[in-house]
């Protein structure tokens, strides 16, 4: 009986160490990958989005399967440029570029689809053109600019405007249409790197 009694003891502390080892390393896995090399404090909003829109799709409609993809992409840019991964991408002529660069998160005609399944959301037409014109730079010019406009544009996209139950928010980068900032300075801003860059 006492052997029993020191089995279970022992069987439980293992598992109480596997379980809280797995949370704690869990945690420190998602802490390590926060951009910490593009994430400027002065960048983050500090505040919930002005407006957000109502959704109400049906779980396997058209219009879901387009929101899943917009979050696919947006955990491709997570795995190539968060946690420093951005630093791959500083020279144009890296093999990060040709390797990224032939995912579906470049394919234009992939955001034209997804604007076309939402297009009753304000917002969101803009957002497409967006993201279809800095795909065109990330590919034209490999600059890892675009990939950190695209990468938030998908963030806020994914986060704020079409949180799942479990999602939790995290940074604000304010530079949607969808689900804009009250001020409208970090839509301003990435409009004019657009306009400067297709220009030159």
């Amino acid at each position: 009986m006492k052997t029993n009694l020191k089995l279970n003891i022992i069987g439980a502390s293992i598992a109480f160490t596997l379980v809280f080892g797995g949370m704690a390393w869990g945690i420190t896995y998602v802490m390590g990958n926060i951009d910490t090399q593009t994430v400027q404090a002065a960048e983050v909003v500090k505040e919930t989005p002005a407006r957000v829109p109502h959704v109400d799709f049906l779980e396997y409609s058209s219009e879901t399967r387009a929101i899943n993809t917009l979050k696919e992409f947006h955990a491709a840019f997570d795995l190539e440029v968060t946690g420093g991964g951005i630093d791959r991408f500083t020279d144009p002529n890296g093999a990060a570029w040709d390797k990224f660069l032939r995912s579906e998160v470049f394919n234009e005609q992939k955001y034209r689809n997804i604007g076309k399944e939402l297009y009753s959301i304000q917002g969101l037409e803009i957002d497409i053109a967006t993201l279809i014109e800095l795909a065109w730079i990330a590919k034209e010019k490999h600059d890892p600019e675009a990939l950190k406009f695209m990468h938030r544009i998908l963030h806020d996209l994914d986060l704020y405007a079409f949180p799942g139950e479990e999602t939790i928010a995290g940074d604000f980068w304010g530079v949607t249409n969808t689900v804009p900032a009250k001020d409208g300075a970090r839509v301003s801003k990435m409009g004019a790197y657009i306009a400067n860059v297709v220009n030159n």
